[in-house]
Protein backbone atom coordinates (compact mmCIF):
# COMPACT_ATOMS: atom_id res chain seq x y z
CA UNK A 1 0.00 0.00 0.00
CA UNK A 2 3.09 2.35 0.20
CA UNK A 3 3.98 1.96 -3.26
CA UNK A 4 1.64 4.93 -3.97
CA UNK A 5 4.36 6.92 -1.87
CA UNK A 6 7.11 6.17 -4.72
CA UNK A 7 9.08 9.20 -4.85
CA UNK A 8 7.15 11.44 -2.50
CA UNK A 9 8.42 12.47 0.76
CA UNK A 10 6.49 11.05 3.67
CA UNK A 11 6.31 10.26 7.13
CA UNK A 12 4.35 7.48 9.03
CA UNK A 13 1.98 9.11 11.59
CA UNK A 14 0.70 5.57 12.91
CA UNK A 15 1.31 2.27 11.00
CA UNK A 16 -1.48 -0.18 10.64
CA UNK A 17 -2.23 -3.28 9.06
CA UNK A 18 -1.80 -3.67 5.27
CA UNK A 19 -4.68 -3.63 2.97
CA UNK A 20 -5.39 -3.35 -0.72
CA UNK A 21 -6.25 0.33 -1.53
CA UNK A 22 -9.48 0.48 -3.74
CA UNK A 23 -9.77 4.34 -4.19
CA UNK A 24 -8.75 7.71 -3.29
CA UNK A 25 -9.96 10.59 -2.75
CA UNK A 26 -10.22 14.11 -1.17
CA UNK A 27 -14.12 14.91 -0.80
CA UNK A 28 -15.14 12.47 2.35
CA UNK A 29 -18.68 11.97 0.88
CA UNK A 30 -16.88 9.71 -1.71
CA UNK A 31 -14.85 7.70 0.30
CA UNK A 32 -15.85 3.66 1.16
CA UNK A 33 -14.37 1.53 2.41
CA UNK A 34 -10.56 0.67 1.98
CA UNK A 35 -10.39 3.53 0.55
CA UNK A 36 -7.50 6.83 1.06
CA UNK A 37 -8.70 9.69 2.30
CA UNK A 38 -6.49 12.62 1.32
CA UNK A 39 -6.92 15.70 3.59
CA UNK A 40 -6.25 19.18 1.75
CA UNK A 41 -5.94 22.45 3.03
CA UNK A 42 -8.34 24.45 0.74
CA UNK A 43 -8.97 28.23 0.05
CA UNK A 44 -12.80 27.47 1.38
CA UNK A 45 -12.96 24.41 3.47
CA UNK A 46 -10.10 22.51 5.60
CA UNK A 47 -9.73 18.78 4.37
CA UNK A 48 -8.66 18.06 8.10
CA UNK A 49 -11.79 18.84 9.71
CA UNK A 50 -13.64 16.16 7.76
CA UNK A 51 -11.09 13.12 8.69
CA UNK A 52 -13.29 11.53 11.01
CA UNK A 53 -16.31 11.28 8.34
CA UNK A 54 -13.73 10.02 6.21
CA UNK A 55 -13.18 7.00 9.11
CA UNK A 56 -16.46 6.56 9.52
CA UNK A 57 -17.31 6.13 5.71
CA UNK A 58 -14.40 3.38 5.66
CA UNK A 59 -11.13 4.96 5.01
CA UNK A 60 -8.52 2.98 5.86
CA UNK A 61 -5.78 5.14 5.42
CA UNK A 62 -5.26 9.18 6.20
CA UNK A 63 -2.79 11.43 4.24
CA UNK A 64 -2.75 14.67 6.14
CA UNK A 65 -0.66 17.25 5.22
CA UNK A 66 -0.44 19.39 9.23
CA UNK A 67 0.31 17.65 12.14
CA UNK A 68 -2.97 16.19 13.94
CA UNK A 69 -3.80 14.56 16.92
CA UNK A 70 -4.75 11.06 16.04
CA UNK A 71 -5.84 10.44 19.59
CA UNK A 72 -8.84 12.20 19.24
CA UNK A 73 -10.43 10.29 16.04
CA UNK A 74 -13.00 7.67 16.48
CA UNK A 75 -12.80 3.54 15.16
CA UNK A 76 -9.46 4.40 13.97
CA UNK A 77 -7.35 1.30 15.50
CA UNK A 78 -6.82 -0.06 12.19
CA UNK A 79 -6.55 3.14 10.03
CA UNK A 80 -2.74 4.27 8.65
CA UNK A 81 -1.77 7.87 9.07
CA UNK A 82 0.82 9.35 6.82
CA UNK A 83 1.78 13.15 7.02
CA UNK A 84 2.71 14.98 3.42
CA UNK A 85 3.90 17.98 2.94
CA UNK A 86 2.35 20.74 0.74
CA UNK A 87 0.18 17.85 -0.29
CA UNK A 88 -1.27 19.53 -3.75
CA UNK A 89 1.78 19.47 -5.35
CA UNK A 90 2.00 15.78 -4.21
CA UNK A 91 -1.40 14.63 -4.84
CA UNK A 92 -0.94 13.95 -8.77
CA UNK A 93 2.33 11.65 -8.09
CA UNK A 94 0.55 9.54 -5.57
CA UNK A 95 -2.57 9.51 -8.23
CA UNK A 96 -0.24 8.10 -10.93
CA UNK A 97 1.52 5.06 -8.73
CA UNK A 98 -1.42 4.11 -8.36
CA UNK A 99 -3.38 4.16 -11.49
CA UNK A 100 0.29 3.23 -13.41
CA UNK A 101 0.76 6.38 -15.31
CA UNK A 102 -2.03 6.52 -17.20
CA UNK A 103 -1.01 9.79 -19.07
CA UNK A 104 2.29 7.82 -20.60
CA UNK A 105 0.19 5.72 -22.28
CA UNK A 106 -1.55 8.40 -24.41
CA UNK A 107 -0.79 11.67 -26.21
CA UNK A 108 -1.29 14.67 -24.33
CA UNK A 109 -1.74 17.82 -25.45
CA UNK A 110 -1.91 21.16 -23.39
CA UNK A 111 -3.66 24.81 -24.50
CA UNK A 112 -2.66 27.47 -22.11
CA UNK A 113 -3.05 31.31 -22.94
CA UNK A 114 -5.72 33.96 -21.48
CA UNK A 115 -7.96 34.08 -25.06
CA UNK A 116 -8.37 31.28 -27.74
CA UNK A 117 -7.89 27.86 -25.43
CA UNK A 118 -11.41 26.56 -25.40
CA UNK A 119 -11.72 26.87 -29.34
CA UNK A 120 -8.09 25.95 -29.62
CA UNK A 121 -9.40 23.08 -27.98
CA UNK A 122 -12.83 22.31 -30.35
CA UNK A 123 -10.67 22.86 -33.43
CA UNK A 124 -8.01 20.01 -32.55
CA UNK A 125 -10.67 17.58 -31.07
CA UNK A 126 -12.08 18.39 -35.08
CA UNK A 127 -9.10 17.72 -36.54
CA UNK A 128 -7.95 14.65 -34.28
CA UNK A 129 -9.35 10.92 -33.69
CA UNK A 130 -10.32 9.12 -31.03
CA UNK A 131 -9.84 12.12 -28.56
CA UNK A 132 -10.31 13.25 -25.09
CA UNK A 133 -11.01 16.83 -23.85
CA UNK A 134 -11.50 18.50 -21.07
CA UNK A 135 -11.66 22.77 -20.14
CA UNK A 136 -13.90 25.68 -19.87
CA UNK A 137 -16.81 24.06 -21.86
CA UNK A 138 -16.99 20.78 -19.83
CA UNK A 139 -15.07 17.47 -20.74
CA UNK A 140 -15.63 14.27 -22.71
CA UNK A 141 -13.92 11.10 -23.06
CA UNK A 142 -15.09 10.05 -27.08
CA UNK A 143 -18.42 10.02 -26.82
CA UNK A 144 -19.36 10.52 -23.34
CA UNK A 145 -20.02 14.18 -22.26
CA UNK A 146 -20.00 15.73 -17.88
CA UNK A 147 -19.47 19.51 -16.65
CA UNK A 148 -16.73 19.99 -15.37
CA UNK A 149 -15.59 22.41 -11.88
CA UNK A 150 -12.37 23.80 -13.06
CA UNK A 151 -10.70 24.78 -16.14
CA UNK A 152 -8.32 22.27 -15.42
CA UNK A 153 -9.28 19.68 -12.44
CA UNK A 154 -6.88 18.76 -9.43
CA UNK A 155 -4.36 16.23 -10.09
CA UNK A 156 -6.49 13.60 -8.82
CA UNK A 157 -9.50 14.22 -10.43
CA UNK A 158 -7.05 14.44 -14.16
CA UNK A 159 -5.24 11.40 -13.43
CA UNK A 160 -9.05 9.62 -13.36
CA UNK A 161 -9.98 11.07 -16.58
CA UNK A 162 -6.55 10.61 -17.83
CA UNK A 163 -7.09 6.53 -16.94
CA UNK A 164 -10.43 6.40 -18.14
CA UNK A 165 -9.41 8.14 -21.39
CA UNK A 166 -7.18 5.18 -21.94
CA UNK A 167 -8.96 2.37 -21.06
CA UNK A 168 -11.69 3.81 -23.38
CA UNK A 169 -9.26 3.28 -26.23
CA UNK A 170 -8.29 7.64 -26.45
CA UNK A 171 -5.26 8.20 -28.64
CA UNK A 172 -4.79 11.68 -27.31
CA UNK A 173 -5.69 13.57 -24.67
CA UNK A 174 -6.65 17.67 -24.95
CA UNK A 175 -6.60 19.80 -22.36
CA UNK A 176 -6.69 23.48 -21.22
CA UNK A 177 -4.03 24.63 -18.79
CA UNK A 178 -5.24 27.38 -16.86
CA UNK A 179 -2.33 29.36 -15.00
CA UNK A 180 -3.69 28.27 -11.60
CA UNK A 181 -2.93 24.86 -12.59
CA UNK A 182 0.59 25.41 -13.53
CA UNK A 183 1.30 27.77 -10.38
CA UNK A 184 0.02 25.09 -8.13
CA UNK A 185 1.16 22.38 -9.49
CA UNK A 186 -2.14 20.72 -10.77
CA UNK A 187 0.07 19.23 -14.06
CA UNK A 188 3.45 18.87 -12.71
CA UNK A 189 2.97 15.06 -12.95
CA UNK A 190 2.47 15.60 -16.71
CA UNK A 191 4.23 15.70 -19.76
CA UNK A 192 3.00 17.25 -22.70
CA UNK A 193 3.17 15.80 -26.58
CA UNK A 194 2.31 19.00 -27.71
CA UNK A 195 2.17 22.72 -25.89
CA UNK A 196 0.47 25.65 -27.55
CA UNK A 197 0.62 29.09 -26.15
CA UNK A 198 -2.06 30.99 -27.64
CA UNK A 199 -1.44 34.60 -26.33
CA UNK A 200 -1.20 36.52 -23.21
CA UNK A 201 -3.21 39.96 -21.31
CA UNK A 202 -4.47 40.70 -18.38
CA UNK A 203 -6.16 38.65 -16.25
CA UNK A 204 -6.62 36.71 -12.64
CA UNK A 205 -4.45 39.32 -11.71
CA UNK A 206 -6.76 38.48 -7.89
CA UNK A 207 -4.52 35.76 -7.97
CA UNK A 208 -0.84 36.06 -9.42
CA UNK A 209 -0.49 39.37 -8.62
CA UNK A 210 1.80 40.92 -10.96
CA UNK A 211 1.62 40.17 -15.13
CA UNK A 212 5.54 38.66 -14.33
CA UNK A 213 3.73 35.88 -12.16
CA UNK A 214 0.89 35.38 -14.84
CA UNK A 215 3.55 35.09 -17.12
CA UNK A 216 5.89 33.00 -15.23
CA UNK A 217 3.04 30.61 -14.46
CA UNK A 218 1.83 30.33 -18.01
CA UNK A 219 5.44 29.21 -20.12
CA UNK A 220 5.84 26.86 -17.25
CA UNK A 221 4.12 24.54 -19.35
CA UNK A 222 7.16 24.47 -21.72
CA UNK A 223 9.82 23.23 -19.53
CA UNK A 224 7.27 20.07 -19.03
CA UNK A 225 7.49 19.04 -22.76
CA UNK A 226 7.69 15.12 -23.02
CA UNK A 227 11.11 13.51 -23.51
CA UNK A 228 11.91 10.22 -23.76
CA UNK A 229 13.82 7.98 -25.89
CA UNK A 230 10.83 7.69 -28.42
CA UNK A 231 9.29 11.12 -28.75
CA UNK A 232 10.15 14.90 -27.94
CA UNK A 233 7.32 17.32 -26.92
CA UNK A 234 6.73 20.26 -29.33
CA UNK A 235 5.84 23.30 -28.21
CA UNK A 236 3.64 25.79 -30.62
CA UNK A 237 4.23 29.73 -29.79
CA UNK A 238 2.07 32.50 -31.02
CA UNK A 239 4.84 35.03 -32.05
CA UNK A 240 2.06 37.94 -32.50
CA UNK A 241 2.26 37.83 -28.81
CA UNK A 242 5.27 39.95 -27.40
CA UNK A 243 5.00 37.24 -24.13
CA UNK A 244 4.90 34.32 -26.92
CA UNK A 245 8.04 35.77 -29.21
CA UNK A 246 10.03 36.03 -25.87
CA UNK A 247 9.20 32.52 -25.07
CA UNK A 248 10.18 31.24 -28.25
CA UNK A 249 13.26 33.31 -28.18
CA UNK A 250 14.04 31.84 -25.26
CA UNK A 251 13.64 28.37 -26.78
CA UNK A 252 15.91 29.01 -29.16
CA UNK A 253 13.65 27.31 -31.66
CA UNK A 254 14.14 23.56 -29.89
CA UNK A 255 11.10 21.77 -30.22
CA UNK A 256 9.07 24.61 -30.80
CA UNK A 257 7.08 25.93 -34.05
CA UNK A 258 5.95 29.78 -33.88
CA UNK A 259 2.91 30.58 -35.45
CA UNK A 260 1.88 34.33 -36.73
CA UNK A 261 -1.33 35.96 -38.67
CA UNK A 262 0.56 37.62 -41.84
CA UNK A 263 4.14 37.62 -40.31
CA UNK A 264 6.07 35.19 -42.66
CA UNK A 265 9.19 34.73 -41.14
CA UNK A 266 7.00 31.97 -38.91
CA UNK A 267 7.79 28.92 -39.15
CA UNK A 268 3.90 28.45 -40.12
CA UNK A 269 2.16 32.02 -41.03
CA UNK A 270 -1.59 32.60 -42.52
CA UNK A 271 -4.01 35.55 -43.50
CA UNK A 272 -6.90 35.91 -44.50
CA UNK A 273 -8.24 35.96 -47.84
CA UNK A 274 -12.17 37.51 -47.22
CA UNK A 275 -15.47 36.98 -45.03
CA UNK A 276 -17.74 34.32 -46.21
CA UNK A 277 -21.60 34.31 -45.72
CA UNK A 278 -20.52 31.55 -42.96
CA UNK A 279 -17.31 32.46 -41.86
CA UNK A 280 -13.73 32.77 -43.85
CA UNK A 281 -11.23 31.86 -46.39
CA UNK A 282 -8.09 31.56 -45.13
CA UNK A 283 -4.15 30.42 -46.55
CA UNK A 284 -1.79 29.11 -44.73
CA UNK A 285 1.95 29.06 -45.55
CA UNK A 286 3.86 26.22 -44.45
CA UNK A 287 7.41 26.38 -46.37
CA UNK A 288 9.31 27.52 -43.39
CA UNK A 289 7.93 24.92 -40.89
CA UNK A 290 9.22 22.59 -44.29
CA UNK A 291 12.87 24.21 -44.50
CA UNK A 292 12.97 23.83 -40.19
CA UNK A 293 11.79 20.59 -40.00
CA UNK A 294 12.66 18.88 -42.91
CA UNK A 295 15.16 21.13 -45.35
CA UNK A 296 15.70 17.73 -47.59
CA UNK A 297 11.69 17.18 -47.87
CA UNK A 298 11.40 19.31 -51.27
CA UNK A 299 14.35 17.59 -52.94
CA UNK A 300 12.56 14.46 -51.77
CA UNK A 301 8.99 15.37 -53.14
CA UNK A 302 9.26 18.29 -55.55
CA UNK A 303 5.11 18.03 -55.57
CA UNK A 304 5.52 18.92 -51.98
CA UNK A 305 2.92 21.22 -51.22
CA UNK A 306 3.66 24.92 -49.47
CA UNK A 307 0.30 26.75 -49.45
CA UNK A 308 -3.02 25.71 -48.69
CA UNK A 309 -6.45 27.82 -49.28
CA UNK A 310 -9.78 26.90 -47.36
CA UNK A 311 -12.62 27.81 -45.95
CA UNK A 312 -13.82 27.38 -42.30
CA UNK A 313 -16.48 28.46 -40.30
CA UNK A 314 -15.15 30.53 -38.08
CA UNK A 315 -14.04 34.53 -38.00
CA UNK A 316 -11.40 37.49 -37.69
CA UNK A 317 -7.88 36.73 -37.13
CA UNK A 318 -7.84 35.61 -33.43
CA UNK A 319 -9.23 32.75 -34.46
CA UNK A 320 -6.57 32.12 -37.48
CA UNK A 321 -4.48 32.21 -34.66
CA UNK A 322 -6.59 30.00 -33.10
CA UNK A 323 -6.46 27.32 -36.02
CA UNK A 324 -2.74 28.05 -36.62
CA UNK A 325 -1.81 27.12 -33.40
CA UNK A 326 -3.78 23.90 -33.97
CA UNK A 327 -2.41 23.20 -37.53
CA UNK A 328 1.22 23.37 -36.18
CA UNK A 329 0.15 21.34 -33.29
CA UNK A 330 -1.20 18.63 -35.41
CA UNK A 331 1.81 18.23 -37.83
CA UNK A 332 3.81 17.82 -35.11
CA UNK A 333 1.87 14.67 -33.87
CA UNK A 334 2.36 13.14 -37.60
CA UNK A 335 -1.18 14.14 -39.28
CA UNK A 336 -0.52 15.34 -42.65
CA UNK A 337 -2.03 18.63 -43.70
CA UNK A 338 -4.22 17.32 -46.72
CA UNK A 339 -5.91 15.52 -43.84
CA UNK A 340 -6.08 19.06 -41.25
CA UNK A 341 -7.50 20.72 -44.29
CA UNK A 342 -10.19 18.42 -44.68
CA UNK A 343 -11.04 17.98 -41.10
CA UNK A 344 -10.81 22.16 -40.89
CA UNK A 345 -13.72 22.62 -44.04
CA UNK A 346 -16.17 20.34 -42.41
CA UNK A 347 -15.70 22.24 -38.43
CA UNK A 348 -18.73 23.59 -37.26
CA UNK A 349 -18.49 27.00 -35.29
CA UNK A 350 -17.98 26.82 -31.15
CA UNK A 351 -20.55 27.01 -28.63
CA UNK A 352 -20.68 30.36 -26.94
CA UNK A 353 -17.58 31.71 -29.18
CA UNK A 354 -18.84 34.72 -31.46
CA UNK A 355 -22.02 32.65 -31.61
CA UNK A 356 -24.65 34.07 -33.84
CA UNK A 357 -28.10 33.86 -32.76
CA UNK A 358 -30.46 33.35 -36.04
CA UNK A 359 -33.44 35.94 -36.51
CA UNK A 360 -35.67 37.76 -38.66
CA UNK A 361 -34.88 41.18 -37.20
CA UNK A 362 -32.20 41.67 -40.20
CA UNK A 363 -29.60 42.15 -37.35
CA UNK A 364 -26.53 40.11 -36.51
CA UNK A 365 -26.73 39.07 -32.84
CA UNK A 366 -23.32 37.45 -31.27
CA UNK A 367 -22.70 35.96 -28.03
CA UNK A 368 -19.36 35.32 -27.06
CA UNK A 369 -17.18 34.34 -23.94
CA UNK A 370 -14.70 37.01 -24.10
CA UNK A 371 -13.73 38.42 -20.77
CA UNK A 372 -11.41 40.79 -20.69
CA UNK A 373 -10.11 43.71 -22.55
CA UNK A 374 -8.50 41.53 -25.42
CA UNK A 375 -10.65 39.24 -25.98
CA UNK A 376 -13.73 42.06 -26.39
CA UNK A 377 -11.33 43.81 -28.66
CA UNK A 378 -10.86 40.84 -30.93
CA UNK A 379 -14.23 39.82 -31.14
CA UNK A 380 -15.37 43.16 -31.77
CA UNK A 381 -13.10 44.72 -34.22
CA UNK A 382 -14.45 41.55 -36.28
CA UNK A 383 -17.66 42.10 -35.70
CA UNK A 384 -17.27 45.99 -36.55
CA UNK A 385 -15.89 44.78 -40.36
CA UNK A 386 -18.65 42.40 -41.22
CA UNK A 387 -21.73 44.92 -40.06
CA UNK A 388 -23.05 47.39 -42.30
CA UNK A 389 -24.44 49.67 -39.76
CA UNK A 390 -24.03 50.05 -35.64
CA UNK A 391 -22.38 47.55 -33.62
CA UNK A 392 -24.40 47.95 -30.19
CA UNK A 393 -22.17 46.14 -26.96
CA UNK A 394 -23.79 44.42 -23.95
CA UNK A 395 -20.90 43.53 -21.27
CA UNK A 396 -20.28 43.25 -17.59
CA UNK A 397 -17.08 41.73 -15.08
CA UNK A 398 -17.30 39.37 -12.75
CA UNK A 399 -17.32 39.98 -9.02
CA UNK A 400 -14.59 38.74 -6.25
CA UNK A 401 -12.02 38.94 -9.32
CA UNK A 402 -9.15 41.38 -10.98
CA UNK A 403 -10.45 44.89 -10.63
CA UNK A 404 -7.82 46.25 -12.72
CA UNK A 405 -8.98 45.25 -15.65
CA UNK A 406 -12.38 45.93 -15.61
CA UNK A 407 -11.75 49.81 -16.96
CA UNK A 408 -9.63 48.38 -19.71
CA UNK A 409 -12.77 46.51 -20.70
CA UNK A 410 -14.58 49.68 -21.25
CA UNK A 411 -11.26 51.55 -23.02
CA UNK A 412 -11.77 47.96 -25.61
CA UNK A 413 -14.92 48.29 -26.05
CA UNK A 414 -15.17 51.89 -26.76
CA UNK A 415 -13.25 51.47 -29.89
CA UNK A 416 -15.23 49.53 -31.71
CA UNK A 417 -18.88 50.32 -30.41
CA UNK A 418 -21.61 52.75 -31.46
CA UNK A 419 -23.66 52.05 -28.33
CA UNK A 420 -22.64 50.42 -24.97
CA UNK A 421 -24.83 48.81 -22.07
CA UNK A 422 -22.95 48.08 -18.89
CA UNK A 423 -24.59 44.97 -16.93
CA UNK A 424 -23.58 42.26 -14.75
CA UNK A 425 -21.50 39.05 -15.36
CA UNK A 426 -21.73 36.73 -12.40
CA UNK A 427 -21.80 39.29 -9.64
CA UNK A 428 -20.81 36.75 -6.91
CA UNK A 429 -20.71 38.58 -3.53
CA UNK A 430 -19.78 41.98 -4.93
CA UNK A 431 -22.41 44.47 -5.21
CA UNK A 432 -23.02 44.90 -8.87
CA UNK A 433 -23.13 48.98 -8.77
CA UNK A 434 -19.09 48.96 -7.49
CA UNK A 435 -18.31 46.46 -10.46
CA UNK A 436 -20.11 48.61 -13.13
CA UNK A 437 -18.58 51.86 -11.65
CA UNK A 438 -14.97 50.48 -11.73
CA UNK A 439 -15.98 49.68 -15.34
CA UNK A 440 -17.40 53.04 -16.22
CA UNK A 441 -14.52 54.56 -15.21
CA UNK A 442 -12.90 53.00 -18.55
CA UNK A 443 -15.43 54.82 -20.52
CA UNK A 444 -15.17 58.40 -18.79
CA UNK A 445 -11.20 58.04 -19.48
CA UNK A 446 -12.07 57.73 -22.81
CA UNK A 447 -14.02 60.46 -23.14
CA UNK A 448 -16.57 57.93 -24.73
CA UNK A 449 -20.13 60.46 -25.30
CA UNK A 450 -22.36 59.90 -22.26
CA UNK A 451 -25.41 59.63 -24.35
CA UNK A 452 -23.61 56.11 -25.99
CA UNK A 453 -24.03 54.52 -23.24
CA UNK A 454 -26.16 52.90 -20.09
CA UNK A 455 -25.82 51.15 -17.03
CA UNK A 456 -28.29 48.06 -16.56
CA UNK A 457 -27.13 45.87 -13.94
CA UNK A 458 -29.67 43.25 -14.52
CA UNK A 459 -28.36 41.41 -17.21
CA UNK A 460 -32.08 40.11 -18.51
CA UNK A 461 -33.21 43.62 -18.84
CA UNK A 462 -30.04 45.15 -20.36
CA UNK A 463 -30.24 42.19 -23.16
CA UNK A 464 -33.60 42.96 -23.75
CA UNK A 465 -32.98 46.82 -24.39
CA UNK A 466 -30.25 46.19 -26.33
CA UNK A 467 -32.59 44.79 -28.63
CA UNK A 468 -35.15 47.08 -28.77
CA UNK A 469 -32.46 49.51 -30.09
CA UNK A 470 -31.54 47.45 -32.75
CA UNK A 471 -31.72 48.61 -36.57
CA UNK A 472 -31.39 47.14 -39.49
CA UNK A 473 -28.04 46.65 -40.28
CA UNK A 474 -26.79 46.96 -36.99
CA UNK A 475 -25.30 43.95 -34.88
CA UNK A 476 -25.14 43.23 -31.21
CA UNK A 477 -22.71 41.87 -29.17
CA UNK A 478 -23.56 40.47 -25.81
CA UNK A 479 -19.96 39.69 -24.24
CA UNK A 480 -18.58 37.58 -21.08
CA UNK A 481 -20.57 34.58 -20.41
CA UNK A 482 -20.89 33.11 -23.61
CA UNK A 483 -21.67 28.97 -23.20
CA UNK A 484 -22.20 29.12 -19.45
CA UNK A 485 -25.67 28.75 -18.47
CA UNK A 486 -25.40 30.15 -14.89
CA UNK A 487 -25.41 33.63 -13.29
CA UNK A 488 -23.75 33.57 -9.78
CA UNK A 489 -24.91 36.66 -7.67
CA UNK A 490 -24.10 36.22 -4.13
CA UNK A 491 -23.20 32.89 -3.24
CA UNK A 492 -26.32 31.42 -5.05
CA UNK A 493 -25.96 30.01 -8.76
CA UNK A 494 -28.94 30.32 -10.13
CA UNK A 495 -29.57 29.29 -14.32
CA UNK A 496 -29.38 32.14 -16.96
CA UNK A 497 -28.22 31.72 -20.61
CA UNK A 498 -27.73 34.63 -22.54
CA UNK A 499 -28.92 32.94 -25.72
CA UNK A 500 -31.69 31.55 -24.29
CA UNK A 501 -32.37 34.84 -23.25
CA UNK A 502 -31.94 36.30 -26.65
CA UNK A 503 -34.37 33.70 -28.45
CA UNK A 504 -36.66 34.08 -25.83
CA UNK A 505 -37.15 37.84 -26.33
CA UNK A 506 -36.98 37.46 -30.05
CA UNK A 507 -40.73 35.35 -29.75
CA UNK A 508 -42.16 38.45 -27.45
CA UNK A 509 -41.15 40.38 -30.28
CA UNK A 510 -43.12 38.40 -33.14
Amino acid sequence: MYKIFKDVEYKILKDSKKFEIKGIEYDSRKIKKDFVFVAMSGSETDGHNFIQKAIDNGAKMIIAEKNINIATYKNADDVTFILVEDIRKKLGIIASNYYDYPQNKIKIIGITGTNGKTTSSFILENILEKTARIGTNGNRILDEEFDAVNTTPESLELIKLIDKSVKKGADYFIMEVSSHALEIGRVDMLQFDSAIFTNLTQDHLDFHKTMENYFNAKKKIFSMLRKDKKNNGTGVINIDDEHGEKIYSEMKGNNSISISVRNEKADIWGDILNYTNNGMKVKINLKNYFEKTNPFLKNINEECKEEFKFEVDLVGEYNLSNILGCVASALSLGIEMDCIVKKLEKMSSVSGRFETIKNDLEVRIVVDFAHTDDGLLNVGKTLKQITDNRVITIFGAGGDRDHEKRPKMAKAAAKFSDFIILTSDNPRTENPVNILADIEKGLIEEKYPFGKYLIIADRKRAIKHGMKLLQKGDSLLIAGKGHETYQIIGTEKTHFDDREVVRNILDEMK
